[in-house]
């Protein structure tokens, strides 16, 4: 499974409504619950921000357009970007960067 990271901003705060609030909550449930969405939530800056688990960018993509604040452009912009998460267990992709290095060395 592929990790996405979705950036949403350029809110339209005038399109919110108690409606609308409550069926984008039930959608995000409905992620949770299927393990889709490890995680959600509003920045500081007025954006929001969402982790997605997916097979592919096209149903990363269909997740966050099926969301109600899509379907009405609550968010205006929405970024959609695969990431490769560093962990422990890969050595935080430090082998990417020295390879990288190595090979800037010998040229």
């Amino acid at each position: 499974m592929k990790k996405f990271i979705v950036r949403l901003s350029d809110k339209q705060r005038e399109l919110m409504s108690e409606e609308l609030m409550k069926k984008h909550a039930s959608y995000l449930k409905e992620l949770k619950e299927k393990g889709v969405l490890p995680f959600c939530g509003p920045c500081k800056d007025g954006t929001a921000l969402m982790i997605i688990d997916a097979p592919t960018y096209e149903q990363a993509k269909q997740y966050v357009e099926n969301d109600p604040f899509s379907q009405v452009d609550y968010y205006r912009k929405r970024e959609v970007v695969e990431i490769e998460e560093a962990t422990i267990e890969n050595g935080f992709l430090a082998d990417d960067v020295y390879r990288s290095l190595r090979n800037l060395v010998q040229q």
